[in-house]
């Protein structure tokens, strides 16, 4: 029976960042990675495989990286791991020893109990390479495809469906879309977009039942009667953590199914992490059990355990999760920080809120100069930042990670409105406008008045 110092189950965003981090801070320690996968997507590219890329095998990710640090690499599926005598079994590697065990073991596509969805052509996103290849091929010919649901995944993987496809309804339960990352009026200049793309949406609608002929999905019922041609139905409703190994090895689990963890995430066994999807995360506000999924929060905590897998010198620890997110619909794109002013109100927060509109260049008519619009969502009494909305260009990557961690590190509007900051004609706005700054100032403006 081979032994490893460190054993990772699961090898996208949180098990790779889980031993690119402990070989850099553990360089003597053997790490083995076990993944079901040999070649494995990059999940936050699994859209733009349905469209922008020419095939799905350009949005693999290399693990060539970590090989040559010295990582180790199993292909095989994981069948059970014992936590008092510190094995793993596999399907067809055998038994491993471990000292320090990681579960970085994700989540599945959440599929409701809805009638017909055992039908040919209905699909899930998931994060396997055969299963995204099948999809692309299936789009193939076709000319009615339905999303059901307004998440992410399902925004983006209509906007690139529509690059290929004639029709594509996107239905949403909710009023918006995006309705969890972004207040009323930025979810309505994104519902404009994908409208002014040919994306045919369909918002606060329940569907009932997929229907369909000969084994085939043909069309969609909604609750309200009304039926939707479809020669294709893809769902995007979310996604629930992977626990099954977990769960059998007696770990404890959380409130909202995810595996519990302590904020060095360590798990109820001794020296068993876990970390990514498969952890019930803690809200970084309400300190309330939170289902985030996002494989940049994964790569986060994956450092976390990391650092600290073998000794908690290393003084680092999970203070909450907080929600940052951005994508791009081509010409216009999004990102979100915190929580929404509507999230805030509901969890009692009193709250104003900072905002400035203008341009992301100076002057405002060099080539790829964007309208962008910076929404704050702040504390009235500590004038504390809670939540953040852009909307814009390409800058707006990269401006919301700034505001993610001035939420990270309980800033307030005062603090960014005399944040020092570079300026650059071709890179930002003006110094006397900077859209973060400008927001950050109106907001102090109204807890003045």
């Amino acid at each position: 029976m081979k032994k490893y110092d460190a054993i990772i189950i699961g090898g996208n965003p949180a098990g790779a960042s889980v031993a690119a981090a402990v070989k850099q801070f553990y360089r003597e320690k053997k790490i083995l990675v076990i993944r079901r996968e040999k070649e494995s997507l990059i999940p936050c590219g699994i859209p733009y495989a349905l469209g922008t890329l020419e095939r799905v095998e350009q949005d693999i990710k290399p693990i060539k990286p970590l090989q040559d640090r010295g990582i180790d690499f199993i292909f095989d599926w994981v069948t059970s791991f014992n936590a008092q005598e510190k094995t793993v079994e596999t399907e067809s590697a055998g038994t491993f020893q471990y000292e320090k065990l990681v579960l970085a073991t994700g989540s599945e596509p959440f599929l409701p109990p809805l009638k017909g969805r055992e039908l040919k052509g209905v699909y899930a996103i998931g994060k396997e390479l055969a299963l995204i290849k099948e999809i692309k091929d299936e789009m193939i010919g076709k000319e009615n495809i339905v999303v059901i649901g307004a998440g992410f995944i399902g925004v983006e993987v209509s906007d690139e469906l529509k690059k290929h496809i004639d029709h594509v309804t996107l239905i949403e339960a909710m009023d918006h879309v995006l309705p969890l990352a972004f207040d009323g009026d930025i979810s309505l200049e994104l519902e404009k977009t994908l409208e002014s793309h040919g994306v045919d949406l369909l918002l606060g609608k329940m569907v009932q039942e997929i229907r369909g002929q000969e084994g085939r999905v043909s069309e969609i019922l909604l609750k309200d009667g009304k039926t939707i041609k479809a020669d294709m139905v893809i769902m995007a409703i979310g996604y629930r953590p992977n626990t099954d190994l977990a769960r059998e090895a007696g770990l404890t689990l959380g409130q909202t199914g995810g595996i519990w963890t302590d904020e060095y995430l360590r798990t109820s066994e001794e020296d068993v992490f876990a970390v990514g999807d498969c952890v019930e995360h803690k809200d970084f506000f309400t300190r309330k059990p939170s289902r985030l999924m996002l494989a940049s929060t994964a790569a986060s905590e994956a450092r976390i355990a990391g650092m600290n897998l073998f000794n908690i010198h290393v003084i680092r620890h999970c203070k909450g999760s907080i929600a940052i997110f951005s994508s791009s619909l081509g010409d216009i794109s999004m990102g979100a920080a915190g929580i929404t002013m509507a999230q805030a109100k509901k969890e009692g927060f009193d709250v104003i809120l900072g905002k400035s509109k203008g341009r992301d260049r100076h002057p405002g008519v060099i080539e790829d100069a964007s309208d962008v619009t910076v929404n704050l969502v702040i504390s009235r009494e500590s004038a504390v930042l809670l939540g953040a909305q852009i909307l814009g260009g390409k800058s707006t990557g990269e401006m919301i990670n700034i505001l993610g961690l001035a939420i990270q590190n309980r800033m307030s509007v005062m603090d960014l409105s005399i944040m020092q900051y570079g300026t650059q004609p071709l890179l930002t706005a003006g110094p006397g406008v900077y859209p973060i700054v400008a927001a950050a100032m109106d907001g102090l403006s109204k807890i003045r008045d």
